[in-house]
C-alpha cells in the first residue's frame, strides 16, 4: 500500500526502491498487482505431476493401495517416469487422500461391582530410602463408582503385580466381577486375537478370588479408559512436587490422600463423589477371600553358600553349598527349601544392599590350635610363664596360617641364646603387636649373641690295627 502512495506522490520506481530498500523489480510487481504483496512468489506447481493426476487418484481409491504412503506414491511415480519432486506429491496426495468417516463411539456402562480397571505407570528416578531407583504405581479403579486405589512400589514383576492385586481387594473390602488389564506379560503370556492364554499365577490368582480376568486387545488403550485417564490424574494431583522420607511414607500419604481427596471430590462424569457410590457399590462385591500370593523358583547355592533373589544374594546354612534349592517367594519374604523342608527364611533386603548373610550360616573358621601347637604352648608358657602365654595367645589370634613353626622358633631361641634376651624380644613384639614370622629371631641377634657355639675336633682318634706278619699273606698269593 505504501508504494501506491508514494507512486501516486509522482516518485520514480528508482527513487522508491531507494526509499524502502526493495529491489526495483519488486516495486514493480507490487504496481501491478492489485492486493497488498505477501512476501511470497506464487509458482504454479505440478506441472510435471498433472499427467499422473488420474494415476494418483486411481490408487487412492484403490482399498488397498489407498493405505500407501506419500513416499510410496513417489517411488512408483518415479518407477513410471516421473521426474519431479517429493514435496509436490506429498501436497497433492495430502489434499486428496480421502479423509477416515468419523464416527461417534458408545460410551461404556457397567453394573456395580461388575468391573475393576488396573495399569501401572512409570514415574521415573527418584531417591527411595536413601538410594536413587525407579518408582512405579499401581492404578486400580472401580469402574462404577470411580472408587481410586493406588500402590508405589520400585518394580513391576510378577510378585509385586499379585501383590498389589490383594492390596486393592483388601482396600476396596470385597471382590468384583471383573478386572480389566492390558497385555502385559505378567498377565497374559500369549493371545491369538480374542483367545488369551493367561500367566499361570495370576490365573490361579482370580481363580482364588474368583473374578474374571480381561484383557482388552492390542493398541486399544481406551477399552480401559477409565484408569487410563486416571493415570495422569495421581500423577499431577499427587506425585509431583511431592517429598517422602522412604516407599512405606509414600505410600501412606497415598492413603491419606485418597480419603481427603481423590475419593471424596465431585466426579465429573457421575456428578458425585466416588466414596458416596462406592458405600452403595460395596454390597455388590464377592466377600474376600484368604489368599496369599507366592513363586516357586529352583535356585542352586554357590560356593559361599549364598542363592540370589533379585541381585541380591542371600546365604543358607554353609552345609547347603552347591546344593540345588527351592524358593518360596512371598510379598514379605521367602523361605529356603530343600526336599520340600524350609532350611532358612529371609526378609527382603533393604535398596542398595547386595548381600545378606545370617551370622549362624557361616561356616567355621579355621582352628590353628591343635595337637603340637598345644604342645609347643604349653612348653613356652613352661619356660617364660605368663610372658610366654600371652605370645602364644597372640599367635593365635594373629597368625592362623603358620602358627606352629613361629612357636617351634620360640623354642629354638631359647636353646640358642639366654633366657633373658629372648624375654626382651618377646616384650618387643608383644609392645608393638607385631607377630610375624622371622621377627623374634632378628630381635635375638640384635639384643645378644648365641651361647652355644660349633665344638672344633683338636685330637683324632686311636684307632686299634691288627697286627701280622708277612708270611701269612705269601702264603694267600700262593694259593691264588
Amino acid at each position: 500500500m505504501e508504494i501506491h502512495h508514494l507512486r501516486q506522490q509522482g516518485l520514480s520506481i528508482r527513487k522508491i526502491a531507494g526509499v524502502l530498500g526493495k529491489s526495483r523489480n519488486a516495486v514493480r510487481r507490487a504496481l501491478r498487482s492489485p492486493a497488498p504483496p505477501t512476501g511470497k512468489r506464487s509458482r504454479i506447481q505440478g506441472l510435471k505431476l498433472a499427467p499422473y493426476f488420474p494415476l494418483i487418484e486411481e490408487w487412492l481409491g484403490d482399498p488397498v493401495k489407498t493405505h500407501w504412503t506419500a513416499e510410496r506414491i513417489f517411488d512408483e511415480l518415479t518407477a513410471r517416469g516421473y521426474g519431479g519432486g517429493r514435496t509436490v506429491v506429498k501436497t497433492y496426495v495430502r489434499k486428496h487422500r480421502p479423509r477416515p468417516v468419523k464416527s461417534a463411539e458408545a460410551r461404556f456402562y457397567v453394573k456395580p461391582g461388575q468391573q475393576l480397571q488396573v495399569d501401572w505407570a512409570e514415574l521415573g528416578v527418584h531417591t527411595v530410602d536413601g538410594v536413587a531407583h525407579k518408582l512405579y504405581v499401581f492404578v486400580a479403579i472401580m469402574a462404577w463408582s470411580r472408587q481410586l486405589f493406588v500402590h508405589f512400589t520400585t518394580d513391576m514383576q510378577l510378585l509385586s503385580w499379585l501383590d498389589c492385586h490383594c492390596r486393592a481387594f483388601a482396600y476396596f473390602g470385597g471382590v468384583p466381577a471383573e478386572v480389566l488389564i492390558d497385555n502385559l506379560k505378567t498377565g497374559v503370556t500369549s493371545r491369538a486375537g480374542g483367545t488369551v492364554r493367561w500367566q499361570k499365577d495370576y490365573e490361579q490368582l482370580s481363580v482364588a478370588y474368583g473374578f474374571r480376568p480381561l484383557a482388552h486387545f492390542p493398541r486399544r488403550p481406551k477399552t480401559k479408559g477409565r484408569v487410563e485417564r486416571i493415570v495422569r490424574f495421581v500423577r499431577q494431583n499427587f506425585f509431583e512436587g511431592r517429598e517422602f522420607t522412604s516407599l512405606n511414607d509414600l505410600n501412606e500419604r497415598g492413603r491419606t490422600w485418597l480419603h481427603a481427596r481423590a475419593n471424596t471430590r465431585i466426579h465429573r462424569v457421575t456428578r458425585e463423589r466416588p466414596a458416596d457410590r462406592f458405600s452403595m457399590e460395596r454390597a455388590a462385591l464377592q466377600p474376600l477371600a484368604e489368599y496369599e500370593p507366592f513363586l516357586e523358583e529352583p535356585r542352586v547355592a554357590d560356593a559361599y553358600g549364598l542363592v540370589s533373589v533379585n541381585g541380591v544374594r542371600y546365604s543358607v546354612p554353609s552345609k547347603y553349598a552347591r546344593t540345588p534349592v527351592t524358593l518360596h517367594l512371598r510379598p514379605s519374604g521367602f523361605s529356603v527349601l530343600i526336599s520340600g523342608k524350609a532350611v532358612t527364611h529371609h526378609a527382603y533386603a533393604k535398596l542398595g544392599v547386595r548381600l545378606v548373610q545370617l551370622p549362624e550360616h557361616l561356616p567355621p573358621k579355621p582352628k590353628p590350635r591343635h595337637d603340637q601347637f598345644a604342645a609347643a604352648g604349653e612348653r613356652i608358657a613352661a619356660s617364660l610363664g605368663e610372658l610366654g602365654t600371652q605370645y602364644v595367645g597372640a599367635v593365635e589370634r594373629k597368625a592362623p596360617h603358620a602358627p606352629v613353626a613361629m612357636l617351634h622358633e620360640v623354642l629354638d631361641r631359647l636353646a640358642e641364646f639366654d633366657r633373658y634376651v629372648v624375654i626382651k624380644a618377646l616384650e618387643t613384639l608383644l609392645e608393638f603387636q607385631v607377630v610375624k614370622r622371622g621377627e623374634l629371631s632378628r630381635l635375638c641377634y640384635r639384643f645378644g649373641s648365641p651361647t652355644t657355639a660349633l665344638q672344633t675336633v683338636t685330637t683324632l682318634p686311636t684307632l686299634q690295627v691288627e697286627r701280622r706278619p708277612l708270611a701269612a699273606y705269601d702264603a694267600l698269593a700262593v694259593a691264588v
